[in-house]
């Protein structure tokens, strides 16, 4: 029979077996707590580590393409024939980061720096690359009997086609090397896989080999099924999991690396995840094996004395309670603040030291914080969080909590705190008795919104800056587009007024032609400043020749240096390949812009001097020139210079006036020559002048030998008061197998022809600077036919435009005139047409038109536009041509196919129009060839548009048009494309 005593015994013995059961279910709480807390830290753990690492090898691979990119474009620019080495292709492997390079041939035939030969016909890469196409694939070894690897591929053209694919391998030995990473002291396992899991490569020294990343980690036991993973990797979106395995839970993550259309995927090792989860639970296991051992004791002493156990029971909760407070490590400090009795208890104290009591007056709580406050307001802030009366009158029964941020002094740092006021009781009327004031250190959250906050206004500076630069590009654009449009209004009805006057009305077409030319450089440079920032600007190439190139540069420039008064110098040193092949245009784009710069900021009187070298290149089968412009103008300070280059920067100085332009030549400048794989500097001292050094790469183009036996040992006497262009001119006459000596002065000329005359041996020919002090080159020819006999060839040598005295010059003997800078290939012409006493034709347009018989030819000129046909259709006429016109690409379409063949020689094909542009119309034109005309697929058709960049060419030829020309239409280019197509 049980007595009161014992019942009691018993149920408190019950008692004390429940809540050791609570306690361990606690505990087991307790460690599976921490098992989610380390799998979540050890996830981020990972998660990190795959992206860096991703990061890097998004890095790696864009880098990779690129050189791929580049082998292949050198490849292009050197090769002189479409053959490709395994001795090259070792040289270029040893300068790539790539393990090697191999190249697949137009058969598929594959050659490493081995030298063995495989097929790749079947292998994306060739396939791809044939097709014009750069990328990266992935060749597993099942594929090729061979290790995994990655290939970067480009394909190769020669003479503008494709005669294989270049390629780059990472073999799977680098990409193992390149995946492999240890968590604290052990390598985890880590795959490079493509969108269906198939692994690539895998960390080294690692043993599992599975081929599918889906078959390690998807699984019943495991929190990602096999679709999801699939579909994350097919979708290649970032993905984080885990898993269970022999050796405990595991985290990984997968990454999409972009660059090459992969997926890198790691995993935190499960032994080191156990490993942390035991050191965690250590404690615990510690803890709970006193709490049972105290409660076997708690039981033997209830047993005795259960009063005297129950005291102890209530001492050692108390106690765990205040264990499991302290163990909170999100806040820094937890008070207790009774705000009766004005006082405050410490139940957790980071950071004080003994510098404040636990507990105490609240009055010196208050006035210890107080002093630790930044500044004012964080005081102000601080006070309000720990007053009495704010506390009372805000933290009302509809209000949970309340909270306040603030800076204070702490171990010589400041430090951000967000406090936190909780209410623990409240009296009849609702009012706060006592709370618990939370600290919180939130300085690296405070940080980060601080850096964001910076992030966010520097960009807004960059966008408002960016925007305060447009619109004063717009507003200068508005004023220099309108000058040369008012010119050509003014100067049309100026024409009109006087149309009987030929001479004023021929002055006001020359001066509208001027500024025609001017509005269309404005408009081309923010045309081509949109290609440039779109990414699309491209390079022609196309054979021209410097001598020319640099003819064309001085003939622009030529009429605003004499405006100015100006002095030009020009000269060229070591130039042994003239004959190039490039983009003639963009050159003379950078010579002008550069060029005009100096003329428009170099004061009257000052000097403008053009240098031509050519250097050692580096890149077989390329000469390299180097263009140094110099100018004694106004000069540029250090600050302006910096960011010459930028788009829409233009100088603004008080000693130059009518300061007009874009903004933007400079940058296009820069752009060109980028493209040209050439660089540009630039020094300039303000006041004292600037130089521009402009050094570019361009193919070299053979040409045939010239028999210049006639010209050996033949004497020639040069004058000029420049030394250096003396001895230029000395060197190419050298170089043809002449003799040359030179004077200085018009006077020492004419003194060394009388003596030659004298002694018997007079000079084969003498070659006079046109503007030497003291005496002309004029006056010195004059002088010269005093003494020496009518056969002696006299040649003007000169930078500036030799029209104006011409015909004075011819009248006092003058034979021949030669442009300086003095090329070879110019001065052998001369001599070769002096000594054969040949006469070159020198023809107008209208003469240049007529001489180009077309009549009887029917052309189909295809314009929207009336003006623009009009003007076309008067052009054409002079060469007897027969022209029909269609008003757009359909009514183009419809003629051509409804006339019977042959009736049209030619179509000239407008591009933009409505209805059917010129692309869709020649498409059509060429697809009637399948439907019975035949004809149609050989007809010639030009474009004649005005869009005239080098992708608007490529597009034209990949639309069937046979040729190109761009408006405004050139005569040279109309007859030279005739006489092509129509004969």
């Amino acid at each position: 029979m049980t007595t009161p005593a014992t019942n009691v015994t018993r149920n408190r013995i019950i008692a004390a077996l429940v809540v050791l059961a609570l306690i361990i279910a606690a505990f087991i709480a307790f460690m599976n707590a921490n098992l989610d807390r380390i799998v979540e830290q050890n996830g981020r753990y990972v998660e990190g580590s795959t992206e860096q690492t991703a990061r890097r090898l998004n890095e790696l691979f864009d880098n990779a393409q690129d050189n791929i990119d580049t082998v292949s474009r050198i490849f292009e620019l050197t090769l002189s024939s479409p053959e490709v080495t395994e001795g090259v292709l070792a040289d270029i492997s040893v300068e790539t980061s790539f393990d090697y390079i191999m190249f697949a041939n137009a058969e598929g035939s594959v050659s490493n720096i081995e030298g063995k030969g495989v097929d790749g016909a079947a292998h994306e890469y060739y396939q791809q690359g044939m097709a014009g196409k750069s990328g990266a694939c992935l060749v597993f070894g099942s594929d090729s009997g061979e290790e995994n690897a990655l290939v970067f591929y480009s394909p190769l053209r020669y003479d503008g086609r494709i005669i294989g694919v270049m390629s780059g391998v990472y073999t799977e030995a680098t990409l193992s090397n390149l995946l492999t990473t240890y968590f604290f002291g052990e390598q985890t396992s880590s795959y490079l896989c493509d969108s269906q899991g198939n692994i690539l490569a895998r960390s080294s020294n690692f043993s599992v080999k599975v081929g599918n990343a889906f078959e390690l980690y998807s699984g019943e036991s495991n929190d990602i099924s096999f679709d999801d993973m699939k579909a994350a990797f097919s979708d290649g979106r970032a993905l984080g999991f885990t898993y269970e395995s022999s050796s405990g839970v595991g985290t990984a993550y997968a990454a999409p690396l972009e660059a090459a259309d992969l997926m890198l995927l790691r995993a935190f090792p499960e032994s080191i995840t156990s490993a942390m989860v035991n050191r965690a639970n250590a404690a615990g296991v510690n803890l709970i094996i006193g709490i049972v051992v105290s409660f076997v004791v708690f039981i033997a002493i209830l047993l005795v004395q259960a009063r005297q156990q129950k005291q102890q029971l209530l001492l050692e909760n108390k106690e765990a309670t205040r264990i499991i407070d302290t163990s909170i490590n999100l806040f820094k400090r937890f008070v207790v603040i009774d705000l009766n009795a004005h006082t405050y208890e410490y139940l957790k104290a980071d950071g004080i030291r003994n510098s404040l009591p636990p507990q105490g007056s609240l009055e010196a709580f208050q006035e210890y914080w107080k002093g630790r406050a930044l500044d004012g307001e964080d005081a102000e802030s601080l006070g309000k969080a720990i007053s009495v009366e704010a506390i009372r009158e805000e933290l009302t029964t509809e209000v949970p909590f309340l909270q306040h941020e603030y800076r204070i002094k702490q171990d010589g740092d400041v430090v951000w705190i967000q406090a936190s006021t909780l209410c623990l009781r409240r009296d009849e009327e609702g009012k706060p008795l006592g709370v618990l004031y939370v600290v919180q250190d939130i300085t690296d959250v405070k940080r980060r919104e601080q850096a964001s906050r910076e992030a966010l206004e520097e960009a807004y500076r960059a966008a408002d800056q960016a925007s305060k630069a447009k619109s004063d590009f717009l507003n200068s654009m508005s004023h220099d587009i309108r000058t040369p449009m008012n010119s050509i209004m003014g100067l049309t009805a100026i024409a009109a007024m006087h149309i009987d006057d030929t001479d004023r009305v021929k002055d006001c077409l020359g001066k509208i032609t001027v500024a025609s030319r001017h509005l269309l450089g404005l408009i081309n440079e923010v045309l081509d400043m949109a290609k440039i920032e779109s990414g699309k600007i491209a390079l022609n190439e196309e054979d021209f020749d410097l001598p020319e190139a640099v003819e064309n540069l001085l003939t622009i420039v030529n009429p605003q240096i004499e405006d100015k008064q100006q002095h030009l110098k020009v000269d060229i040193a070591d130039i042994s390949h003239e004959h190039v092949v490039g983009d003639s245009m963009r050159l003379q784009q950078v010579f002008v812009n550069i060029m005009g710069n100096s003329i428009k900021f170099t004061p009257e009187g000052g000097t403008i001097s053009l240098h031509i070298a050519e250097k050692p290149s580096r890149i077989q089968g390329c000469g390299c020139y180097e263009f140094t412009f110099a100018d004694t103008g106004c000069g540029m300070d250090e600050e302006f210079v910096q960011r010459i280059f930028e788009p829409f920067t233009r100088a603004r100085d008080n000693r130059v006036t009518n300061t007009e332009g874009t903004g933007l030549g400079m940058s296009i400048v820069k752009s060109i020559v980028s493209l040209m794989n050439g660089t540009i500097e630039v020094e300039s001292t303000l006041g004292e002048g600037t130089t521009f050094v402009v050094t570019i790469y361009l193919k070299l183009r053979t040409t045939e030998a010239q028999d210049l036996s006639h010209l050996a040992g033949l004497s020639v006497l040069v004058a000029d008061n420049d030394l250096d262009a003396c001895q230029s001119a000395c060197n190419v006459l050298e170089q043809i197998g002449m003799e040359p000596e030179f004077v200085t002065s018009g006077q020492e000329a004419v003194d060394r022809v009388r003596e030659s005359v004298d002694e018997g041996h007079g000079f084969a020919a003498v070659i006079l600077d046109w503007k030497m002090p003291g005496m002309s080159g004029v006056e010195t020819a004059k002088r010269i036919r005093e003494v020496a006999s009518d056969d002696l060839p006299i040649i003007i040598l000169s930078a500036y435009d030799w029209s104006v005295i011409e015909q004075e010059a011819r009248r006092t003997g003058v034979d021949a005139f030669i442009s300086k800078p003095l090329f070879r290939s110019r001065l052998v012409h001369v001599m070769q047409d002096l000594l054969t006493d040949s006469e070159e034709e020198i023809l107008d347009e209208a003469a240049v038109l007529q001489s180009c018989d077309c009549a009887g030819r029917r052309i189909l000129l295809t314009e929207d536009n009336s003006l623009a046909a009009a003007i076309a259709e008067d052009i054409l006429a002079m060469t007897g041509v027969e022209v029909e016109r269609a008003e757009n690409g359909r009514q183009a379409v419809k003629m051509a196919t409804e006339h019977e063949p042959g009736y049209y020689d030619l179509v000239l094909m407008d591009i933009q129009m409505p209805l059917m542009n010129g692309y869709e119309a020649t498409e059509a034109i060429r697809a009637a060839a399948q439907e019975g005309r035949p004809d149609l697929a050989k007809i010639p058709i030009i474009a004649l548009t005005a869009d005239a960049f080098a992708e608007d060419i490529r597009r034209a030829h990949a639309a069937g048009m046979n040729a190109h020309m761009s408006k405004p239409m050139e005569i040279e280019a109309l007859v030279k494309t005739l006489q092509e197509w129509l004969f």
